[in-house]
């Protein structure tokens, strides 16, 4: 007898399950990939400076110049000293001889007038301390006129009062006819010159006592417009030190712009025969082009000087990675040889098929190894922007080199 076929009935999983198994795929998928967005190749770059001889000749560094030394912006780094025959310094010498020589013309001048600024100061006093001794011998004079003039005046009074009494009795000696008529009027003119007589005196007394107040002002109210001998002697050599004053000012002022125009000469010249190396920033000695007493010419690369305040992370990603990588996303920057020290950083730039490979290169292709191992595959160049926590440290180039993994 033939055994009956048994059939298996295998079951179907409702639609409903099947779309949230593969939502939750995909998330973990997309999940999964996107923690494991990393750097290929990263490392910290900075900015570099090179300082380069200005003039051929020998070059002379200083002594603690060496790779990871600490400089400071405009801090000597050494100098070269021209050993080459330039045009410009027998010039450059004869007008600093020239100007040398005005210097020493121009002192003499101002010793000579510092000479006769001390003659003329001293006469200046002479002639001062005599005006002041003509000036109260008139004052002695006018009270020895003001006193004569009062006591001519007191006369005059003492007259006319007098006259004015004998006119009364010569009145009354008229009227009576003792007395002419004429000879009374004689004596009536008399007594009337005599008031007149004390009027002009009196007047000329408050004139006198007023050229008084006025001289000792130093006006003069009556006469002629004149001064006497010691003031005029004292005022033509003050108008004459005042004179010499000014020229001395104005050679004062050519020897300060002629003793500037040496400075500048002389370190123009200097500058012909030697110029100093010094760096723009504050920073560290990367390494050294040119050995120490080598000859260099104008334009010679010397010394190169990392900045450590400008350092940021070059990093490479493949480029199937593009879509998940934009400016401004957040990354985490680790150090290869010590995981525990990070940083934070944010994507500043992003650009395909070029980047940076050595410290303070700009422009260049990526590194051998990524274009070996992905070829033909292309890479993307990320510029980080970090937050660096720490202060910079010189003796290890400020990390400048170092390489690094760059995470999202």
């Amino acid at each position: 007898m033939e055994k009956p076929i048994k059939r298996i009935l295998v079951g179907r999983p409702t639609t409903k399950f099947s779309i949230a198994g593969a939502a939750l795929a995909a998330m973990a998928f997309l999940f999964y990939s996107g923690m494991k967005v990393s750097s290929k190749e990263a490392f910290i770059n900075g900015r570099i400076s090179t300082v380069l001889s200005p003039l051929p000749g020998q070059l002379i560094l200083t002594k603690v110049i060496a790779p990871g030394q600490s400089v400071l912006a405009h801090q000597p780094l050494g100098r070269v000293a021209t050993t080459q025959a330039n045009d410009q310094v027998p010039g450059l010498v004869a007008q600093r001889s020239l100007l040398e020589i005005q210097l020493a013309e121009i002192k003499k001048q101002i010793s000579g007038i510092d000479r006769r600024l001390q003659i003329y100061t001293k006469q200046q006093q002479q002639y001062l301390a005599e005006s002041q001794t003509q000036q109260k011998l008139g004052e002695k004079q006018s009270l020895a006129i003001l006193t004569q003039l009062k006591e001519e005046l007191r006369a005059i009074k003492a007259q006319s009062a007098f006259s004015k009494q004998q006119l009364q009795s010569y009145k009354d000696l008229y009227h009576k006819r003792f007395i002419s008529r004429i000879e009374y009027e004689e004596r009536k003119s008399n007594n009337q010159v005599l008031q007149a007589s004390q009027q002009a005196k009196a007047a000329e007394l408050q004139q006198r006592l007023q050229d008084v107040n006025a001289a000792k002002s130093g006006l003069q109210l009556t006469g002629p417009r004149t001064l006497d001998a010691p003031q005029q002697n004292l005022r033509d050599i003050s108008l004459m030190l005042e004179n010499i004053k000014q020229e001395r000012e104005q050679l004062i002022a050519r020897q300060k712009a002629t003793s500037q125009s040496i400075l500048e000469v002389t370190a123009l010249l200097a500058s012909r025969q030697q110029a100093v190396l010094s760096s723009t920033f504050d920073g560290v000695v990367w390494d050294v082009n040119a050995e120490n007493g080598a000859s260099v010419q104008s334009g010679t690369p010397v010394i190169r000087i990392l900045d450590c305040n400008t350092r940021w992370v070059e990093a490479f990603f493949d480029e199937a990675d593009a879509s998940k990588l934009r400016p401004g996303m957040s990354v985490t920057v680790y150090l290869t040889t010590s995981s525990k020290i990070t940083w934070q950083g944010t994507i500043k730039t992003i650009r395909a098929g070029s980047g940076r490979v050595a410290v303070g290169e700009r422009d260049v292709q990526p590194p051998p190894e990524i274009a070996r191992r992905q070829l033909p595959v292309k890479v993307l160049t990320a510029h980080i922007d970090i937050n660096w926590k720490d202060s910079p440290e010189p003796a290890s180039f400020c990390l400048a080199g170092r390489s690094v993994t760059v995470k999202l």
